[in-house]
């Protein structure tokens, strides 16, 4: 089934699999018949000993990291074993938090692996995937991590699995990637514009010169992907006639998002989009999903999830598009129901004219639920992320949900205690 992978398993094994894969590698190494001369049993002791250790405090990575140096010495570098150790060890540093490690780990067992399986062979597929997940987690550049997207796709291909649900999969995959957080949001630009008006040139003629701000963004990369999910989906319908209406609601989210940027752009500046126009392109971003949702409807057990998240991106058509009366309709509906995505504290009544109704919460928090979120940048120029309330369904009843605002630290965003003011009564 295409797109119904939770966001750990797509991206790496758990920790559970990562050990069971190095206990297995573990097993090929003792029963290897070539060993160089260098190891002794005394080396295979003290790094058994080293292994147990670590893994009995809880240091995985270290406890691979102690593998791989063995199996190095004993096996050689580009050992079919030392590999894989190499390609565990990178996933094991991801789930721990060290990503950038984990991408410089992860680059070298790619380079290892081709030299010992081939460019196309062994884990090349898994690993150039791995390397553009782990760079998404710490690099800024989209480049970076679509270069080795890239090389997956490409090693699919080479290996005949195109097309392929599994390459629609892929597709599906990189795009969620490039579509989380704010990586396809883009730059402002300043260019100088020449106007014939106010100073004499030399020919006789007037002139002087305005600077123009330009706005464009990065969701074409993304698109790219989405498209050909498209093109390829529709050759795989005898194999999941479900599959092309599974990648609309992909392709609706995408454009939702896309003008939601667009709209945001200040009115004069190049990019800019009227309102007028994202209602429009709102609107038939709608009409794909629902669609979609007719043609999933033919099997709702099966399709539950995608009916779930074409509904959710539904809601914020109507949220973005300032339709409360929309809004508490689809809720009552009663095919929505967010009640375990949100932990209590945060949830507030909405009143019919769209205020949320939340008196323990700040003044910097705008409580009208249907207005825009204005977008703030750093000096960086990247986008700060603040609290606000966004539309969620709660047993049929049109609530708000308070987002961007940590566990640790919500009273920050609760109304501070009133001082009394000096030199009055």
């Amino acid at each position: 089934m295409v797109m119904n992978r939770s966001r750990s398993s797509s991206h790496f094994h758990l920790a559970d699999r990562l050990t069971t894969g190095v206990l297995l590698c573990l097993c090929c190494l003792f029963t290897a018949n070539v060993v160089l001369a260098a190891v002794t049993d005394a080396d295979k002791r003290k790094m058994l000993s080293r292994y147990e250790s670590a893994m009995a405090r809880g240091k995985q990575a270290d406890a691979v990291e102690y593998l791989l140096d063995y199996t190095e010495k004993s096996l050689g570098e580009n050992d079919p074993a030392t590999v894989k150790l190499m390609h565990r060890l990178g996933q094991v540093l991801y789930e721990s938090g060290e990503y950038r490690k984990a991408t410089k780990v992860l680059k070298e067992a790619l380079e290892r692996t081709t030299t010992a399986f081939g460019k196309s062979g062994g884990e090349a597929y898994e690993i150039s995937m791995n390397i553009g997940y782990a760079y998404s987690r710490w690099s800024p550049s989209l480049t970076n991590r679509t270069e080795y997207f890239d090389r997956a796709l490409e090693i699919l291909r080479e290996r005949g699995q195109y097309p392929s649900i599994e390459y629609v999969t892929t597709l599906i995959n990189i795009a969620v990637n490039l579509m989380s957080g704010d990586g396809l949001k883009g730059d402002y630009t300043a260019n100088a514009g020449d106007y014939f008006d106010s100073f004499d040139r030399d020919d006789g003629s007037d002139y002087f010169a305005s600077i123009g701000q330009e706005y464009s963004n990065y969701f074409q990369l993304a698109e790219r992907y989405v498209l050909e999910a498209v093109e390829v989906g529709r050759q795989l319908e005898t194999e999941d006639e479900y599959i092309s209406a599974k990648i609309a609601i992909l392709q609706a989210k995408l454009k939702v998002m896309e003008t939601a940027d667009l709209a945001a752009v200040p009115m004069g500046v190049s990019g800019y989009i009227s309102a007028g126009t994202a209602r429009e392109n709102y609107a038939r971003e709608d009409v794909r999903l629902v669609s979609a949702i007719d043609k999933l409807a033919e099997d709702t057990d099966a399709n539950k999830i995608f009916l779930e998240t074409a509904n959710k991106i539904r809601l914020e058509i109507a949220w973005l598009g300032k339709d409360g009366t929309r809004l508490a309709a689809m809720c009552a509906d009663g095919g929505l129901n967010s009640a375990s995505g949100y932990p209590p504290e945060r949830i507030y009544e909405v009143t019919e004219d769209g205020v949320v109704i939340a008196p323990d919460v700040s003044m910097g928090i705008s409580r009208k639920l249907l207005n825009p979120i204005r977008i703030k940048r750093n000096s960086k120029g990247e986008r700060i992320k603040r609290p606000h309330f966004v539309p969620v369904c709660i047993d049929g009843q049109l609530m708000a949900a308070l987002t961007h605002v940590p566990r640790v630290t919500i009273e920050e965003v609760r109304r501070p205690a009133k001082r009394p003011r000096s030199g009055r009564r």
